[in-house]
Protein backbone atom coordinates (compact mmCIF):
# COMPACT_ATOMS: atom_id res chain seq x y z
CA UNK A 1 0.00 0.00 0.00
CA UNK A 2 1.50 3.39 -1.03
CA UNK A 3 2.22 6.00 1.62
CA UNK A 4 2.28 9.78 1.45
CA UNK A 5 2.17 11.86 -1.68
CA UNK A 6 -0.65 13.83 -3.22
CA UNK A 7 -4.08 12.26 -3.15
CA UNK A 8 -7.11 13.38 -5.07
CA UNK A 9 -9.62 15.20 -2.86
CA UNK A 10 -7.17 15.55 0.04
CA UNK A 11 -6.36 18.82 1.75
CA UNK A 12 -8.16 21.92 2.82
CA UNK A 13 -10.98 23.14 0.59
CA UNK A 14 -10.86 26.74 -0.74
CA UNK A 15 -12.80 29.20 1.41
CA UNK A 16 -13.53 31.79 -1.29
CA UNK A 17 -13.95 29.66 -4.38
CA UNK A 18 -11.10 31.44 -6.14
CA UNK A 19 -7.34 31.85 -5.73
CA UNK A 20 -6.23 34.17 -2.94
CA UNK A 21 -3.25 36.49 -2.63
CA UNK A 22 -1.12 37.23 0.41
CA UNK A 23 -0.91 40.94 1.29
CA UNK A 24 1.50 42.10 3.95
CA UNK A 25 0.41 44.88 6.29
CA UNK A 26 2.09 46.29 9.39
CA UNK A 27 1.46 44.24 12.52
CA UNK A 28 -0.05 47.29 14.21
CA UNK A 29 -2.90 47.40 11.64
CA UNK A 30 -6.24 46.09 12.80
CA UNK A 31 -8.90 44.59 10.57
CA UNK A 32 -10.66 47.99 10.67
CA UNK A 33 -7.49 49.72 9.43
CA UNK A 34 -7.29 47.35 6.47
CA UNK A 35 -11.00 47.82 5.71
CA UNK A 36 -10.61 51.62 5.77
CA UNK A 37 -7.60 51.43 3.45
CA UNK A 38 -9.54 49.31 0.96
CA UNK A 39 -12.55 51.65 1.13
CA UNK A 40 -10.39 54.73 0.57
CA UNK A 41 -8.86 53.06 -2.49
CA UNK A 42 -12.36 52.34 -3.81
CA UNK A 43 -13.36 55.97 -3.25
CA UNK A 44 -10.32 57.14 -5.22
CA UNK A 45 -11.27 54.83 -8.09
CA UNK A 46 -14.85 56.14 -8.02
CA UNK A 47 -13.63 59.76 -8.05
CA UNK A 48 -11.33 59.05 -10.99
CA UNK A 49 -14.23 57.49 -12.89
CA UNK A 50 -16.47 60.45 -12.09
CA UNK A 51 -13.82 62.91 -13.29
CA UNK A 52 -13.47 61.02 -16.58
CA UNK A 53 -17.25 61.03 -17.08
CA UNK A 54 -17.50 64.80 -16.50
CA UNK A 55 -14.56 65.48 -18.80
CA UNK A 56 -16.25 63.36 -21.46
CA UNK A 57 -19.48 65.37 -21.06
CA UNK A 58 -17.55 68.63 -21.50
CA UNK A 59 -15.86 67.20 -24.61
CA UNK A 60 -19.22 66.17 -26.05
CA UNK A 61 -20.59 69.66 -25.37
CA UNK A 62 -17.59 71.15 -27.17
CA UNK A 63 -18.08 68.87 -30.16
CA UNK A 64 -21.74 69.88 -30.33
CA UNK A 65 -21.05 73.62 -30.32
CA UNK A 66 -20.54 75.85 -33.36
CA UNK A 67 -17.13 77.06 -32.16
CA UNK A 68 -15.96 73.53 -31.23
CA UNK A 69 -15.19 74.77 -27.69
CA UNK A 70 -16.93 73.86 -24.48
CA UNK A 71 -19.59 76.32 -23.26
CA UNK A 72 -18.40 78.89 -20.70
CA UNK A 73 -20.70 77.28 -18.14
CA UNK A 74 -18.20 74.40 -18.00
CA UNK A 75 -15.22 76.60 -17.09
CA UNK A 76 -15.45 76.27 -13.31
CA UNK A 77 -16.33 72.59 -13.45
CA UNK A 78 -13.35 71.85 -15.70
CA UNK A 79 -11.04 73.82 -13.40
CA UNK A 80 -12.30 71.80 -10.44
CA UNK A 81 -11.82 68.55 -12.36
CA UNK A 82 -8.26 69.55 -13.22
CA UNK A 83 -7.47 70.34 -9.59
CA UNK A 84 -9.00 67.06 -8.40
CA UNK A 85 -7.00 65.14 -10.99
CA UNK A 86 -3.79 66.68 -9.67
CA UNK A 87 -4.66 65.80 -6.06
CA UNK A 88 -5.58 62.16 -6.70
CA UNK A 89 -2.95 59.50 -7.22
CA UNK A 90 -2.51 58.34 -10.79
CA UNK A 91 -4.56 55.23 -11.68
CA UNK A 92 -2.72 51.91 -11.80
CA UNK A 93 -1.98 50.76 -15.37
Amino acid sequence: MPRGGAREGAGRKPKYGEPTKLRRVPASFTADDVTKAIQSREIITQLQTLIQEWQQQAQEAAEGSKTNKHPRTYDKALKLLEELTQLLPHPDP
